[in-house]
């Protein structure tokens, strides 16, 4: 297989003119919040899974199936954002916080939502202890009932459906039997149906915590409700192996082919590409003609950090890790209050720079805190540290919306594209992690090497960053599309066939095992 570079401009690697309609769907549908993905991944699953089902066990199986699947995809979509938001309007009754939430997410150093929260609002007849059971516990009413229902309730009505219905096939079955009677049976199926906070965040605001909370109880009551060891074993199959492809396979997928594609493994999102791709068009209006490759990375990304010299005793305070984090090598955030900053700094140009870039993150508990990071990128002016790019790019990203820039005929408010207001990463009583935002600042400037790298000639201009611009769109397109393509693949043909396959493997017979009777080769009595 051939590597494509994405770093060259050649008509085999280049996407020239790509059409408006396609990269607005695709940038859509790459954005980490949206809903459409997820719908489509869920409407291959159920049917590709009746499906299959339909061709072992006919109509019995197919519905159990499709009713099981269905009931799971309207419980997570719906059901699971239903229960926190009754939850959440619960707590704010109980502690009197007009309607105010909360996250209890904590780095300890630079975003403290819960200590933020107990200060500011001031529940006094709880403790921060008992605030922090309050908020466990609707966690956990959400996730135990929908753990009752998908993995308890709906196997026993799936279960008593089909029995009822086959006992009426065969009471059917009996009559037509009868010699005046020639006509074919007709089937008419229906359809229907700090330790505290730690996991507490980790189970309400990460998806790794959501969908395997819910899973393990599913899972559990699945197999505890099955009618025989072999339909435990097939649903022990199916829904175990099904973890990794709904929640790792898409990007993993994505990774493999951002290295063949350019020998990195992540590539930058198209949301935060559209709103860098701006702003380097608005720097380059002053070099219309075009700029040096030298120049261009000089004002966007500036020195590197190691050439960086920021002012004598200026001192950072240093995050503990746990001892897992310890023990994963994890690096310890480090912070300075802007207070004890502007003590050290003299450069009246940096102080600014500084007081905005604290900017980018909430108060800790009434005073405004800086990153290690954010104090270097303080001290180096470029582009690419701009904190008005940065408050765009980070408000998108944690789920802020397009400032309003006019109306619709209609009275709909026009949003801007570029320019973004409100978004998690500077909200006192919301967490983010700093991580997953620099993260996302190391893709942006990954993406500008990109530009340098691709200049013919050593020059940049407005038509290169169109190129690379719909490189990237493509590029994010293609990947998104193989990753969907390859989790919808498994979970919704290749995962029950391999559950069949261990069935008929180990008992001789190709059966659906929730009617069939293994050990007397009979199909169960209705």
């Amino acid at each position: 297989m051939n590597n494509i570079n994405i770093n060259s401009t050649s008509p085999n690697t280049s996407f020239k003119g790509v059409n408006k309609n396609i990269a607005r769907f695709i940038t859509r549908m790459t954005k980490a919040d949206a809903l459409a993905p997820v719908i489509a991944l869920e409407a291959c699953v159920v049917s590709g899974r009746t499906y299959q089902a339909y061709k072992r066990g006919k109509w019995d199986e197919a519905r159990e199936r499709f009713i099981e699947e269905i009931m799971g995809s309207i419980t997570w979509l719906c059901g699971v954002m239903s229960l926190n938001w009754l939850g959440d309007k619960i707590i704010a009754k109980i502690l009197k916080s007009q309607g105010k939430n909360f996250d209890v997410g904590t780095d300890k150093v630079l975003r403290t939502p819960f200590e933020n929260f107990m200060n500011k609002m001031l529940p006094k007849k709880f403790t921060p202890t008992q605030v922090a059971w309050i908020k466990s516990s609707k966690v956990l009413t959400s996730i135990v009932l929908v753990n009752l229902f998908i993995g308890m309730v709906v196997p026993k009505l799936n279960q008593g459906l089909t029995k009822k219905l086959r006992h009426e096939r065969k009471a059917q079955q009996k009559e037509q039997n009868k010699p005046q009677n020639t006509n074919a049976v007709t089937f008419k199926g229906g359809v229907g149906m700090s330790a505290i906070n730690g996991f507490t965040n980790i189970i309400e605001n990460t998806n790794a915590g959501k969908l395997l909370s819910s899973d393990c109880g599913i899972v559990t009551g699945r197999m505890y409700n099955a009618r025989s060891k072999e339909e435990r074993r097939e649903i022990a199959i199916r829904d175990i192996g099904s973890i990794y492809f709904y929640m790792w396979a898409s990007g993993h997928v994505g990774n493999v082919l951002n290295y063949l594609e350019s020998g990195k493994a992540s590539r930058l999102n198209p949301n935060t590409a559209n709103i860098l791709n701006n702003h380097l068009e608005e720097f380059m209006n002053n070099h219309k003609d075009g700029i040096s490759v030298e120049e261009f990375r000089n004002a966007i990304l500036g020195k590197p950090m190691s050439e960086v010299k920021i002012d004598d005793g200026i001192t950072f305070e240093t995050q503990k890790l746990s001892g897992l984090s310890k023990l994963m090598n994890k690096k310890p955030l480090e912070v300075i209050t802007l207070e004890e900053l502007e003590k050290h700094i003299k450069d009246k140009d940096v102080l600014e720079r500084a007081r905005e870039m604290a900017k980018l993150q909430p108060e800790r508990q009434g005073k405004a805190v800086l990153t290690k990071q954010q104090v270097f990128d303080a001290y180096n002016k470029a582009e690419i540290n701009s904190t008005k790019l940065l408050n765009n790019v980070f408000s998108e990203f944690t789920g802020g919306k397009g400032k309003v820039i006019g109306k619709k005929p209609n009275g709909k408010p026009i949003r801007s594209e570029f320019e973004f207001e409100g978004g998690a990463y500077n909200d006192e009583f919301r967490f983010v992690s700093n991580k997953k935002l620099y993260k996302l600042k190391a893709q942006m400037e990954q993406y500008i090497e990109t530009i340098c790298k691709a200049a013919k000639g050593g020059k940049v201009d407005k038509k290169l960053l169109d190129t690379i611009k719909n490189n990237n769109i493509m590029y994010n397109g293609i990947n998104f599309a193989a990753g969907f393509v390859v989790a919808a693949a498994f979970l919704s043909t290749f995962i029950p066939k391999i559950q069949y396959y261990v069935t008929k493997k180990a008992t001789g017979v190709d059966a659906f095992p929730g009617v069939y009777d293994f050990e007397h080769h009979r199909e169960m009595d209705a």
